[in-house]
């Protein structure tokens, strides 16, 4: 039906004398000198190709020559070629749900919030509404932050066509990684030895709709003396407040202050003072690192349920632990030396599932329906 509403569009036009609009080929084509790669791989993919030319209200990210040529010889050039899913995924995740202008990404429209992408095949994104890509502005340069924090940078922008609009992309996109995989290329290793010591790193991993507040090491490190003699139910409970399940709750979120519900059952609270924001008393240090089913912010103390009413000191480069009495220990960061890959599922460079599958991508601009809700797999806990 899209496709006869276009050609009667374009029979309209040739009818009242008016220019028929560019296509997202006749686009592709004009800028060949940048986009000859990019073109070469689509038109080998016509079923995605097609998809693609056919989405309406869409924004592409066009990897340029030169981003793509940093991919040779890669292990994910390699899977791109061999894994058709992969190569949907990959291409899906460069497409906005929605049509951005450079002056819209640049002017602050999209900068408080992640944008969705067309990626909502749920082997690579288990969050509502489509994986998504965050825009930061700077003096009008527009950069992209997608998964792992990669950066890709705006060259040139503004070509419409039928459907959408393009801007070209000095690097390509990385797709979030499971939150395990995340965690681990972001140096918080302590966190996932600690999930897996209470054995609730598969039902994190396989959630959808998180925000996680992860402790860095060194917030774990703080507390050493005490988690040694955790049960592991008390570890669970410990980590089970630093998720909100069932809502991906984005940096203006939490900037702005209020409370959330945990999957442990008490509330967090979210303070913005003296240009930083807190979760009960623990500093946000790094925000909105993008993950597969969700969010993580990280931050610096470990977040003590029997002590929801912690207050942060805005003044001090360290706050206090929330648990009274935990000190350091000489044996090195807890948790730390139960972490490595072994036993996690093969993952690239990029940390994308290999061999995944799942069904082509969806051609309309509109997200699947909602997956199942992170609340109902943690309410276990």
């Amino acid at each position: 039906m899209r496709i006869k509403r276009l050609l009667s569009l374009c029979l309209l036009r040739v009818a009242l004398g008016q220019t028929t609009a560019q296509t997202l080929g006749d686009v592709l084509t004009g800028q060949s000198a940048t986009l000859s790669t990019l073109n070469t791989w689509l038109e080998s993919q016509q079923l995605v190709y097609a998809m693609l030319s056919n989405a309406q209200g869409v924004t592409m990210l066009a990897p340029s020559n030169n981003a793509l040529s940093q991919l040779t010889n890669t292990a994910l050039a390699t899977q791109l070629g061999e894994d058709a899913n992969l190569l949907t995924a990959f291409l899906s995740y460069h497409v906005l749900n929605g049509t951005y202008s450079i002056s819209d990404l640049s002017s602050g429209l999209t900068t408080t919030s992640p944008v969705p992408t067309l990626l909502d095949i749920a082997a690579y994104s288990n969050v509502t509404g489509g994986q998504r890509v965050a825009a930061r502005s700077q003096n009008g340069a527009v950069t992209l932050i997608s998964g792992n924090g990669a950066q890709s940078n705006i060259e040139s922008s503004d070509f419409s066509y039928v459907g959408g609009t393009l801007h070209i992309i000095d690097s390509v996109l990385t797709i979030p990684a499971p939150l395990s995989t995340s965690l681990i290329t972001a140096g918080l290793t302590a966190a996932v030895g600690a999930m897996r010591r209470a054995s609730v790193e598969s039902t994190l991993n396989t959630a959808s709709d998180l925000t996680i507040f992860a402790p860095n090491n060194a917030a774990f490190n703080a507390i050493g003396s005490l988690v040694a003699d955790m049960t592991d139910d008390q570890l669970s409970a410990v980590l089970s407040y630093h998720v909100v399940p069932g809502r991906v709750l984005y940096s203006e979120l939490v900037a702005g202050g209020g409370r959330a519900g945990t999957a442990q059952g008490a509330n967090v609270t979210f303070r913005a003072e003296d240009g930083g924001v807190f979760v009960n008393s623990a500093r946000v240090v790094q925000a909105d690192l993008l993950v597969g089913n969700g969010v993580v912010h990280v931050v610096d103390g470990v977040l003590n349920p029997a002590n929801s009413t912690a207050t942060p000191d805005p003044t001090a480069s360290t706050q206090e632990p929330a648990f009274n009495g935990a000190t350091s220990t000489d044996g090195g960061v807890p948790f730390t030396s139960a972490v490595t890959l072994s036993g996690t599922p093969t993952i690239t460079v990029s940390g994308i599932p290999v061999s995944a599958n799942v069904a082509p991508m969806r051609t309309a601009a509109v997200g699947v329906a909602a997956l199942v809700g992170g609340a109902a797999v943690l309410a276990g806990w």
